[in-house]
């Protein structure tokens, strides 16, 4: 990724890119378009970013970087594993519940390579932290002895890229709620949760 000046201008591409990119996805998004909808000119944005994928690139990375902050602090709070947990999923509700849907499909469709390697490499930054907190979690016995860590971060990609299936995403009104119900049934299973 392109090492870009924060300025002003940038900000102002950046959030224009993101309500567009939210509203109509990455693909039906044009440099010109971003450009109109941050008041700024053509030649201000190639100053600044490389192409379209860059600006993508940034937002993305911006989303993990809140993603990472908020989830170490739900880790470093001196509550029981099953509530960090609990906060855990609503932490991913509320992340999936601000990107647009055509934004989610454009992402793991596959369409740009580039991208989605750059997703899967910032992806990962999350999964090797969330790893070892759940093997240190088996350590201590927060969570099952015999769960397997690969077989759930396997069936969260997998979950992922199910969110362009279209069979599955007629049974869910959005992504979200496809990806609420994964996180879920991972979480708690089909037994009905005491409070309910």
């Amino acid at each position: 990724m392109k090492k870009f000046q924060d300025t002003g201008k940038t900000d102002q591409i950046l959030q224009a890119a993101k309500k567009l990119f939210w509203k109509h996805g990455i693909r039906k998004i044009s440099v010109d378009e971003i450009c109109r909808e941050a008041g700024v000119s053509r030649m201000t944005f190639y100053r600044l970013f490389k192409n379209k994928i860059e600006v993508v690139k940034v937002v993305i990375n911006r989303i993990f970087e809140k993603t990472e902050k908020d989830y170490k602090a739900i880790m470093a709070r001196d509550i029981p594993f099953a509530e960090k947990v609990k906060d855990q999923v609503r932490l991913k509700y509320e992340g999936t519940n601000e990107l647009g849907e055509e934004f989610i499909a454009d992402i793991y469709s596959g369409w740009n390579k580039e991208l989605q390697n750059f997703f899967q490499e910032v992806s990962s930054r999350i999964v090797l932290m969330v790893r070892a907190d759940y093997e240190k979690a088996i350590e201590k016995g927060w969570i099952r002895k015999d769960v397997n860590i690969d077989f759930i971060f396997y069936m969260s990609q997998k979950m992922a890229e199910m969110t362009t299936d279209p069979v599955l995403m007629r049974m869910y009104s959005n992504p979200r709620e496809l990806i609420m119900e994964f996180m879920n049934m991972m979480f708690y299973g089909i037994i009905p949760r005491e409070n309910e």
